[in-house]
Order: structure tokens, then C-alpha cells, then sequence
């Protein structure tokens, strides 16, 4: 124990303390000198946070908007680069925030579009079990008929059946869907 205290190992040399700070700057660039330097490497590290080219050039138009503001602090940091970086960070950060803030409904005006997707999520499920209760050929020619496919196209993915046959099933799955939704015959 003694050894070690004789050292003095936990208190730093003066030659290790007049290496370790730096000097201060005296001759620091001028603003644009400095934005060009640091400009350059913005950009990635904001596409790096966003993951869009967009956003991160709005992002950094900001960061350098707000280094010029800031030109003072900015000029004479000691490493302008980690300055700038942490501008840009705290301006993402700040980009969130402001974007996950909630509005209440009525401003957002959401409740007819809610409304509205329940009432096609209700009816597609009604349609997908009416098909359910037709066989596989028949839910296979509605699936395509509602593509947009011609009788030539389904008669040749369904395979042996005849032209006549195809118009007789179509009809016919077309009605017990029909009378499985409920609706009127046209």
C-alpha cells in the first residue's frame, strides 16, 4: 500500500497536465470558413438520424441556420464539428417531439374517416365470408372477374371448362354472393 502512495499515481504530473489541455485558439476561421468546413459533414449524420434525403437537408439548413445565429459560441468552441453535430441532434430531437405531439380529434377532423373504415372493414369481412361458403372455382372466378380479367384469361388459368360453363358459374356465383350480402339483384 505504501509502494503505491509513494508513486502518487492518482495525481497527474505537470507534463501530463500542460499535454492534455489544449491551447487556446487565437486565430479562429471566419463563419464561412468554419460552416464550410463543417457543412460537408452534417449531411450524413443526418441521414443517418432521419433516413431520409429531405429531411435531412432540412434538418441541416436548420442546424446551419442556427450556427450562424450562434456564430460566437460556434467560432470559438473547442471542437466546432461536436458543436454543430449536437445542434443538429437537439434540432432532431426537437423535430420529434414537435411531430409526436398529439391533437385532440376534433382538430384533426378523423372522426367521419374512423367511422368510414369501420364500416369498410365491416363489410369486407362480411365478403370474405360470404366467399368462404363458395367453392374454390367459383371464389377463383370472382377474384378474377373483380381484377378485371376476361373470360379468355380465367378459362385459361382454370383449365377444362368450356366458355359456356365459365358464363354459367360466373352468373351463378356472382348470385349466392348476392343473396349472401343481402342486396338486390340488378
Amino acid at each position: 500500500m505504501e509502494a503505491t502512495n509513494s508513486l502518487n499515481i492518482f495525481t497527474p504530473t505537470q507534463t501530463r497536465v500542460a499535454r492534455i489541455t489544449a491551447p487556446p485558439k487565437t486565430n479562429p476561421p471566419s463563419l464561412k470558413e468554419a460552416l464550410h468546413i463543417v457543412s460537408p459533414k452534417l449531411l450524413p449524420f443526418a441521414l443517418s438520424l432521419t433516413g431520409n434525403m429531405d429531411d435531412a437537408e432540412d434538418l441541416c439548413q436548420t442546424t446551419l441556420l442556427k450556427l450562424i445565429e450562434n456564430k460566437k459560441i460556434f467560432l470559438t468552441a473547442e471542437y466546432p464539428l461536436a458543436y454543430s453535430r449536437t445542434i443538429l441532434r437537439n434540432a432532431f430531437i426537437d423535430k420529434c417531439r414537435k411531430d409526436s405531439k398529439v391533437a385532440s380529434l376534433e382538430e384533426l377532423n378523423l372522426e367521419p374517416v374512423i367511422n368510414e373504415n369501420k364500416l369498410k372493414s365491416y363489410e369486407h369481412q362480411e365478403l370474405m365470408d360470404c366467399l368462404k361458403q363458395q367453392n374454390e372455382t367459383d371464389r377463383t372466378i370472382l377474384a378474377m372477374k373483380g381484377a378485371g380479367h376476361d373470360n379468355n384469361v380465367i378459362q385459361k388459368f382454370i383449365g377444362n371448362i368450356s366458355m359456356a360453363n365459365l358464363r354459367t358459374k360466373t352468373h351463378r356465383a356472382r348470385a349466392l354472393l348476392t343473396d349472401c350480402l343481402g342486396r338486390k339483384k340488378q
